[in-house]
């Protein structure tokens, strides 16, 4: 199998509040959307639709979003679908649109927490994500579908009691790839420290390992604060030298993963496109 790339972006759009007055650019945001599209196109070879969680903005549907980047960049184009923000009848709704209309991917996840300021949308429906991924399974059998199935999977909890376990469930209810999830943000200490995790949890072969690049020391503390990740000390001692140093560090990284055999990389560019260009190539 190819080294695949897999790039996450962010879907159309809009403020939330605003008067009769307030005119949404429809039209332009999803123009800068597909711009946007063409452009890391050049360097992945899926294009992921994150589900933004922001409770004041208003978002196109990523799987619609989806089928318009492919349909006019010629991309492959894959949406998140949050399993906790749907009923089940509405998550199984919204993989038939997929399954039918020509995407070749989505990516089916539980999602993060909101904010403390916002609020969750539904009451989802399904007990954990391997009782959706196992109905998406089916679904995808019963609709003659090749649609490959992605599904997260947390690095944290692969080296501790069960994480292992939740993992090959996923896998066995029928999860073709992993997203990982902390991002891998240094290539020595995290990225060793992850590998060792895949191996002992014999998921080679299932794992992209993602990168995230950070902007400076404040960022890093955001981030910590903010998903409880526990970075590095050698990311720490790099955002001394600034935004660069810490680029740096996350292009180490993708090279050690395109050496290290795994079956791709999974790249967060944060909005800006141009960074797929720069992690790359």
């Amino acid at each position: 199998m190819a080294f695949l790339r897999v790039v996450e972006v962010l879907p159309p759009r809009f403020p939330m509040s605003g008067s009769g007055r307030d005119r949404l650019d429809l039209k332009g945001e999803v123009e800068r959307f597909v711009a946007e599209v063409r452009m890391v196109g050049r360097f992945a070879d899926v294009v992921l639709v994150a589900n933004m969680k922001n409770p004041h903005l208003l978002k196109m549907d990523t799987v619609q979003a989806a089928l318009v980047a492919q349909h006019r960049t010629g991309v492959e184009a894959a949406p998140v679908l949050v399993v906790r923000d749907q009923v089940r009848a509405q998550f199984l709704s919204s993989l038939v649109a997929a399954f039918s209309s020509g995407l070749r991917s989505v990516m089916i996840a539980w999602g993060d927490d909101f904010p403390a300021s916002g609020r969750g949308t539904g009451p989802g429906g399904f007990t954990d994500l391997a009782e959706a991924i196992r109905e998406a399974s089916v679904l995808r059998a019963r609709s003659r579908s090749g649609v490959r199935l992605l599904a997260p999977v947390d690095l944290r909890r692969l080296g501790a009691g069960g994480g292992s376990a939740m993992a090959a469930g996923r896998l066995k209810a029928g999860a073709d790839l992993f997203l990982a999830q902390p991002p891998t943000t240094d290539p020595h200490t995290t990225f060793d420290r992850h590998s060792s995790a895949i191996r002992r949890a014999g998921l080679e072969g299932k794992v992209l390992p993602g990168v995230f690049p950070f902007k400076d020391a404040a960022d890093l503390a955001l981030y910590e604060k903010m998903f409880g990740w526990k970075l590095s000390e050698e990311l720490h001692a790099a955002a001394s030298g600034g935004g660069e140093a810490l680029f740096a560090l996350t292009r180490a990284v993708v090279e050690r993963v395109s050496r290290g055999g795994f079956p791709g990389v999974y790249v967060s560019t944060r909005g800006v496109p141009s960074m797929a260009e720069r992690l790359l190539t």
